[in-house]
């Protein structure tokens, strides 16, 4: 959660701008050793979630496969090629996404028909609809492969553990 790719720079402003946005509310309310509790637990919680759906598809690929046609399958790819398939297939985890998204889901738990301004619509809309538009888009892109490379699943479980977990914290 301390390392970030440098590949991804845009990707580490929007998790600070989340930071800023959410985090100093979620502090507020529950206090510092809740929301650090918080950041930690959904950036772990994150993490396995992430590791879970590689595990299925690594299972789904080798119950499926014959593994003399993916050879010369493999054969036919170039490096590039190869790299992409490797990166869909497992996706080494770093950075605080899975963290900071617990924070914004937390957020969503307490506020979940405050309006925000996200892009790239130009209106505010509620960030219960906000994340469900995000969670839409992180599965569509995870399970199609738009952006090898990124942990899709730990954005998801980042968010729900979030919601989840100050559930526990705070009892209305």
């Amino acid at each position: 959660m301390f390392v970030h790719s440098k590949r991804l720079f845009l990707h580490i402003i929007f998790n600070m701008l989340a930071l800023f946005m959410f985090g100093g509310q979620i502090e507020t309310i529950l206090g510092v050793k809740k929301f650090i509790i918080i950041y930690f637990l959904s950036g772990v919680l994150a993490a396995l979630f992430q590791i879970i759906f590689n595990t299925g598809i690594l299972y789904y690929f080798v119950q499926t496969l014959d593994f003399s046609q993916a050879k010369k399958a493999l054969d036919y790819l170039n490096e590039e090629q190869k790299i992409n398939l490797y990166s869909s297939m497992y996706s080494p985890m770093m950075g605080a996404s899975g963290a900071v998204s617990g924070i914004v889901g937390a957020f969503a738990k307490f506020f979940p028909e405050h309006r925000i301004f996200i892009l790239p619509f130009p209106f505010p809309i509620a960030v219960r609809k906000a994340l469900i538009i995000f969670i839409s888009g992180s599965f569509i892109s995870a399970i199609l492969n738009l952006a090898p490379g990124v942990a899709h699943f730990a954005h998801i479980g980042g968010i729900l553990s979030g919601y989840f977990i100050v559930s526990f914290f705070y009892k209305k």
